[in-house]
């Protein structure tokens, strides 16, 4: 569900405000794991290093970029919602004690694979949404892309995501998302001769400092 819900809303709204209300996920993980899943204990010190992260997530992204459009509001909730969901989804893994992390992503990513496909298929043949000659005409560079994006940079980051969860806890796995707009201005900065700004190193060291505090001090 996250993957599409995500997909679907970015088409709207901008990557900076996207990866931003994902970048939430790691409160709702913190939250799931103390009143519903009841593997830690609230306190402070714990709230609080999740919220440097947070913090420095916006600060490296930078105040400025921050544009909300309340004709956007449905796709910054679904947005949101998808972030819940991964929040939720970490947690059960952490329950998952029959399966190895890499039983768990395989399954995970084809079984999403099987859904999505179904769910083409149906909107093509009933309801004539997708024109299959566009479909038909995908080229070969479109196509290895995809195959990368689908087996690196999702069943491949899935399996590291899930190997984190179970050695370490799903709260501090989940700190991966405050470095996604970390590593996509290192990727501009490399390939698209993007500036490096003063926020990035501010921000950049929060994060740091949050996955430390976790790491460190609470669990």
């Amino acid at each position: 569900m996250p993957f599409n819900l995500i997909s679907y809303s970015e088409i709207y709204v901008d990557s900076v405000i996207a990866s931003t209300l994902i970048g939430t996920m790691p409160i709702f993980t913190f939250l799931f794991s103390i009143y519903i899943f009841k593997k830690i204990e609230f306190t402070f010190p714990r709230f609080l290093s999740l919220l440097i992260g947070f913090l420095g997530m916006a600060v490296f992204i930078g105040p400025s970029n921050f544009y909300i459009s309340q004709d956007k509001t449905i796709y910054y909730f679904l947005i949101t919602f998808s972030s819940i969901c991964y929040a939720f989804s970490a947690n059960i893994v952490k329950r998952v004690k029959e399966s190895s992390p890499s039983d768990i992503a395989i399954t995970s990513t084809v079984l999403a694979a099987i859904i999505c496909f179904t769910h083409i298929s149906f909107e093509v043949i009933f309801l004539d949404n997708y024109n299959i000659n566009n479909l038909l005409s995908i080229s070969a560079k479109s196509f290895v892309s995809a195959t990368i994006l689908g087996l690196i940079c999702t069943a491949f980051a899935i399996f590291i995501f899930f190997s984190l969860i179970n050695n370490k806890s799903a709260v501090f796995a989940s700190q991966s998302n405050y470095l996604i707009p970390c590593f996509g201005s290192l990727w501009g900065i490399l390939f698209l001769n993007e500036v490096i700004t003063p926020n990035m190193f501010i921000g950049l060291s929060l994060i740091v400092l949050s996955g430390w505090l976790v790491n460190k001090k609470l669990f």
